[in-house]
């Protein structure tokens, strides 16, 4: 193997943090989230001589706040991502006033305001590119349905595949776009064939194996939910079983967002007593 990956789990929903080293080159993927832990994280990079660049998975708040502990370092997303920091959209901008709030919430003193990289330092990416590491070239991929953004890596020669918020052992799909979500499960389901190792967005590093079984339960859930939908069966949607994590509280309203995405409940701002 030419690399060596490291991770990170966070106290904050076990959200996975990554370093991906070839020689003296590193990625630094979704960098989170207590000041201390991005401390920790630094330190790994820290290496005389060392080059590093930041990789945001996707845009939602918890995957881009530590980009700041690492100031030299060019930040890579997803293309979709970066125009939507361009242009300072609803969605970028909803995601920071996320990150403030819970911020607020918990006392997290950062030392500076909240802020995206600025644009100077930001790389769009699309499918198909292919990202320089070393002396290792990785392949970067579109996975939409989580959010319209998501970007994945794959380090083909090393077997590794980093997916961003899917394939969590911890909790089940969190669904913006249904039909795009199990499309690209089922991407998946093939890219896994050759994997070896695969780091989701929030748990621990899965084996293929066990990235394929958990791949395999997401889109049967998710392809009963499309059925219900298609018949606009609400009922049996609400009690379809969820592939894991059904004794988290908050996996049940996460399930009716869902629901919600599929159109078998009204959204959020129309659902008073729903």
């Amino acid at each position: 193997m030419s690399i060596c990956w490291q991770v990170r789990i966070s106290g904050i929903w076990q959200l996975v943090s990554a370093v991906v080293s070839d020689g003296n080159e590193r990625l630094v993927i979704d960098p989170g989230y207590f000041p201390r832990e991005l401390d920790e994280l630094r330190g790994m990079v820290s290496e005389p001589g060392t080059r590093s660049q930041v990789v945001f998975t996707h845009g939602h708040w918890d995957h881009v706040i530590g980009w700041r502990s690492f100031p030299f370092a060019n930040v890579l997303m997803s293309q979709r991502l970066s125009e939507a920091i361009f242009h300072q959209t609803e969605s970028a901008q909803k995601s920071l006033r996320e990150a403030q709030d819970f911020d607020r919430k918990w006392y997290v003193d950062r030392g500076a305001a909240l802020a995206w990289p600025p644009v100077e330092r930001l790389r769009g990416l699309r499918e198909g590119d292919s990202v320089r590491l070393g002396n290792t070239q990785v392949e970067v991929l579109q996975l939409p349905g989580h959010s319209e953004d998501g970007l994945a890596l794959r380090f083909a020669q090393d077997g590794l595949l980093i997916v961003g918020d899917y394939l969590s052992p911890c909790e089940i799909p969190f669904v913006s776009d249904l039909t795009a979500y199990r499309a690209t499960l089922r991407k998946l389901l093939d890219l896994l064939t050759d994997a070896r190792w695969v780091l989701p967005g929030h748990g621990r590093p899965l084996s293929a194996m066990e990235a394929r079984t958990i791949a395999q339960s997401d889109l049967q859930y998710l392809d009963e939910l499309a059925a219900c939908a298609h018949i606009n069966d609400l009922r049996s949607a609400l009690a379809l079983t969820l592939p894991r994590a059904a004794e988290v509280p908050e996996m049940a309203d996460h399930h009716r967002d869902n629901c919600r995405v599929a159109g078998l409940l009204p959204d959020r701002d129309q659902s008073a007593g729903v």
